[in-house]
């Protein structure tokens, strides 16, 4: 304890006084005891509280800055140093509990300015956002809104309060609409809906709907609701649904009007090839170029109608062990050059091992065409997907990547160009992907890139 004694009173030595011999050696707030007047002057009194030991008659000449002069009574003393002991504690205990809770304050203040900045942040988002944003109560009437639902339903500030909002939508969505509101307050799970709504402007717009239960007390009491403007998207797909289908016809009418009369050229060519008497050189040849011209087209009409199967071919997912399948896949091809398969061993992925197998055999043909010497192909797992690396060893690819995967294009005139492009779109229906090193100095690297869980992919 912050006491002292100064003096050379004996009595003080048990009760863990400290003896000094001057003012010097004591600490600012301190408690010292003294036992002549001469021993305390008040330029060296400062902060320190000094009471003069002295048993009689008080004397006359006690410094000014001296606080008391009190008896030599053990005791007393002893007393004194205690409380002054006591009270130094309190004293401590009180700064530090108004540190404390300063510390508090501050942080409560600094707390409460985050949330109101938040706040802000929170209520311009919403405000500007270009979703429709608003609440809905258990009877799908309408808590909230922003000013883009204002803006797309004609509804003025505070006006949408309280209405229904199933009064804007088209009376053959109010079961989906009725059932995502259920879904939500019975199940407590969020929910979708497509829904058509009444716009200002007198047409029909559709949107995504997006409920999220608001939980307060372990009750479900509103659901906040996001609707996206999908309505330039659905017009969009319809669009190209109807192209593909037209396409789709066509390319049937396309395959079907070509047939036909490549078979009646092929009848008349046998019958000239049959019946004429004098067939010189220049006659084989024209009847093998018109042989192989008509060959030709057939394996095209055959290409094109195998890409439109694969086009029209439904996928499903289930669990395939990457490694076996690729060498399974390999069993089944003839290929004139060695192969040469590392892998880390089991690897596995929800996909649809058709659409897998149509892409690797393209590629892996198309590495065959390139004249390479061998063919290496690699598995392995990075980033949520499974990576099947397909090298050759040729020229390597030497046109920019749209070029080598669009329909028809090839560096052999009697090749028909439609393998990569299979490959892309069978990758693509899957969720996968296709991409390519083109120079390895020699050769040039194809790699399918597939998620290792494809039902991750749908259920986002």
């Amino acid at each position: 304890m912050d006491v002292y004694w100064l003096g050379d009173n004996p009595m003080l030595q048990d009760l863990g006084i400290r003896r000094v011999e001057s003012l010097d050696e004591t600490p600012e707030n301190c408690l010292v005891f003294i036992d002549r007047p001469q021993q305390a002057y008040a330029e060296d009194i400062a902060s320190r509280r000094i009471y003069l030991v002295h048993n009689g008659q008080e004397p006359a000449d006690v410094p000014e800055g001296v606080m008391g002069v009190i008896p030599g009574d053990v005791s007393v003393i002893k007393a004194m140093a205690l409380l002054y002991t006591e009270m130094s504690e309190s004293f401590e205990i009180g700064d530090h509990l108004i540190r404390s809770i300063g510390e508090k304050d501050r942080a409560i203040q600094e707390k409460q300015q985050q949330l109101i900045r938040d706040s802000r942040r929170h209520n311009a988002i919403i405000k500007h956002a270009n979703d429709l944003i608003f609440i809905l109560g258990p009877t799908g009437k309408i808590m909230f809104c922003n000013e883009t639902f204002r803006h797309y339903l004609g509804e003025k500030e505070n006006q949408a309060a309280g209405d229904s909002f199933i009064d804007h939508v088209l009376e053959d969505d109010h079961a989906s609409l009725t059932q995502m509101i259920t879904k939500g307050y019975a199940r407590g799970v969020p929910a979708r809906c497509e829904v058509r709504l009444h716009l200002l402007n007198g047409r029909i717009g559709i949107f995504s709907l997006l409920s999220t239960p608001l939980v307060e007390e372990g009750h479900i009491y509103a659901l906040s609701v996001i609707g996206r403007d999908i309505t330039d998207l659905r017009a969009m797909q319809h669009r190209l649904s109807l192209q593909a289908n037209d396409l789709s016809r066509m390319i049937d009418g396309l395959s079907h009007e070509l047939r036909n009369p490549l078979t009646v050229i092929g009848a008349y060519i046998r019958r000239l090839e049959r019946d004429g008497e004098k067939k010189t050189r220049k006659w084989e040849q024209a009847l093998s170029g018109i042989y192989s011209s008509i060959q030709r087209i057939e394996d095209m009409i055959e290409r094109i109608e195998r890409y439109e199967a694969l086009v029209r071919m439904e996928h499903s997912l289930r669990e395939v062990d990457i490694c076996g399948f690729v060498r399974q896949t390999l069993s089944t091809v003839a290929c004139p050059v060695p192969v040469h398969v590392s892998s880390p061993g089991k690897v596995s992925a929800f996909c649809d091992p058709e659409h897998v197998r149509v892409a690797f055999l393209r590629i892996f043909e198309n590495a065959v065409e390139t004249g390479t010497e061998k063919i290496h192909v690699e598995i392995a797992c990075s980033g949520g997907y499974v990576r099947i690396g397909v090298r050759d060893y040729g020229p390597g690819v030497r046109d920019d990547m749209e070029t080598i995967f669009a329909p028809f294009y090839s560096t052999d005139p009697m090749k028909t160009g439609l393998g990569l492009t299979e490959a892309r779109i069978a990758m693509a229906k899957v969720g996968g992907d296709i991409s390519v090193v083109p120079q390895l100095d020699p050769g040039a690297r194809f790699t399918l890139s597939i998620l290792q869980d494809r039902r991750l992919k749908a259920r986002d």
